[in-house]
């Protein structure tokens, strides 16, 4: 072969393997084009999902809150003083009115003392009947010495003027005193009647429920002693009084050391004999005192009760010795029912008063009442111990009443709450898990007229935990698509009905002559 055949030989076979390069590099990229447009245009598979008839419906946006019940008024009644019970007047369950005896308590030590203080005013009440005898007395006798009185004055006046302008400063001083005594008792009034008004404010405070049964015990002890005071101011008063009528006694008593007159004897044993009466009244009406104040202590005694209700629990019973302060019985009035709540600090600052609340029954079946939300705390307190919030968390009080007494509730129970904060009636709702959410955008799979998965641009409104309020891009009776949990949907894909389980929202499976159609 020579070099020139060699050399063509050659060539020729890079020409055809460059050619077969050419060829399989070109069928490679039609390959590529085709199989790319195949990929891109092929037919999609078929996907099962439930079809979900849209509805109308109501959705709100609550708080979900664990409470307690109690009565209208409930309270813990307390022992006013030290002593025994002596006898119960109602049982557990009986209906009450306020001042209805409810308690009586013995104390024989205070039932001794006002023994004592009685047999003291009748002894004193014949003190006073003998001395009303001797003014009789002496009455008579200055009536009998004015008729044999003959004798002239004119001999001894000028002595008795000098020792009566010494006498007199003396008298001066004792009205002094008295004025005193006079200012004392209006102060001591004054005192009482702040101590009164501040017992009525605390009482008033008491039906709120804002202040303790003791304080309310403490300011009436408190009364009782400004009472006290005034009486004490009175007394001195009065005996400032007898004591200026003493002296001028006494100034009669001058007359009677420089004349001997019968007359002037006889004047001074009068007023003598008045000013005992006096002192005697003086002594009775302070002893009247102190059996009132006895009384009113036993009258402690007897525990009343304050408001209309029933009577929840008894803590005693016959025979029992109580202290001071020692819980007796608990009532409240059943004609309201209130459930207090511990609200966490965020949720308090959603809540107003008058928002509509729902309470249940924990438990199975439970039947839901409705109530209103009556006031709310103005100050968050650490409820370590409670069991509505973790340990340390600061909690505010919060009060609901219920729109009508439901008579089933037990005070005490625990009980389920929702507060509604914000509620819409009779709107289209979805459930939360149907609401596909793409940035800031949201919407639905829906259904087009060739059976396929479309999204449908959606605009929500008020978000519930589990439904949301659909303000735009659906309406009462379009169908939209659920995907099973497992399926991934892409436009254009087709669907098949799977089939259907009940929802739990007012939603449901729908036929497809009810699809969305854009």
């Amino acid at each position: 072969m020579s070099s020139l055949d060699y050399q063509a030989k050659k060539a020729y076979q890079v020409g055809m393997r460059w050619l077969t390069g050419a060829f399989i590099l070109a069928s490679l990229s039609l390959g590529g084009i085709w199989g790319y447009d195949w990929i891109k245009n092929r037919p999609l598979t078929p996907t099962s999902a439930e079809f979900v008839e849209v509805k109308l419906g109501n959705v709100d946006n609550k708080i979900n809150s664990g409470g307690t019940v109690e009565l209208g008024g409930q309270r813990t009644i307390k022992s006013p003083e030290e002593g025994a019970v002596e006898r119960l007047l109602v049982q557990s369950g009986d209906k009450i009115s306020p001042g209805q005896e409810l308690i009586i308590l013995r104390n024989p030590q205070r039932e001794t003392i006002l023994n004592k203080s009685q047999l003291e005013i009748q002894k004193q009440e014949l003190i006073i009947e003998r001395n009303r005898e001797k003014i009789e007395e002496a009455q008579e006798k200055l009536r009998i010495a004015q008729a044999n009185y003959e004798d002239d004055l004119e001999d001894y006046q000028q002595e008795v003027v000098s020792k009566r302008a010494i006498k007199d400063l003396e008298i001066k001083k004792i009205k002094a005193q008295i004025n005193r005594d006079r200012q004392k008792v209006e102060e001591a009034k004054y005192s009482l009647e702040a101590a009164e008004a501040e017992l009525e404010n605390l009482e008033k405070l008491l039906e709120r429920g804002f202040v303790a049964q003791q304080e309310i015990d403490r300011q009436r002890q408190t009364v009782r002693e400004r009472q006290t005071g005034l009486r004490d101011a009175e007394l001195d008063f009065k005996n400032s009084q007898i004591e200026l009528e003493t002296e001028q006694v006494k100034e009669l008593e001058i007359q009677n050391s420089v004349s001997s007159s019968p007359v002037f004897e006889a004047e001074i044993e009068l007023q003598q004999a008045q000013s005992e009466w006096k002192q005697s009244q003086s002594e009775l009406e302070r002893l009247k005192v102190e059996y009132q104040e006895a009384a009113l202590t036993l009258e402690n005694n007897i525990v009343t009760a304050p408001i209309d209700g029933v009577i929840l629990n008894i803590n005693v019973k016959p025979g029992d010795g109580v202290n001071r302060s020692d819980e007796l019985m608990s009532l409240g009035d059943p004609d309201q029912e209130l459930i207090q709540l511990q609200l966490s600090t965020l949720d308090a600052a959603k809540v107003q008063p008058n928002q509509l609340a729902r309470i249940s029954i924990i438990g199975p079946n439970s039947e839901t009442f409705t109530g209103r939300v009556q006031s709310i705390g103005l100050q968050a307190r650490s409820s370590g111990n409670n069991n509505d919030s973790e340990s340390g968390q600061a909690t505010v009080p919060a009060t609901i009443q219920l729109d009508q007494p439901t008579r089933t509730l037990i005070p005490g129970s625990a009980v389920s709450v929702e507060i509604i904060l914000e509620e819409r009636n009779n709107v289209v709702v979805l459930n939360t898990e149907l609401i596909q959410r793409e940035g800031q955008s949201n919407y639905v799979w829906a259904l087009d007229s060739e059976n396929t998965a479309q999204k449908q641009p959606v605009t929500l409104g008020l978000e519930g935990l589990i439904q949301v309020e659909i303000t735009s891009g659906l309406k009462a009776g379009d169908t939209i698509i659920s995907p099973l949990p497992e399926t991934k949907l892409e436009p254009g894909i087709p669907i098949t009905e799977a089939s259907s389980t009940p929802s739990e929202s007012n939603t449901q499976s729908s036929p497809r002559r009810n699809r969305r159609r854009n």
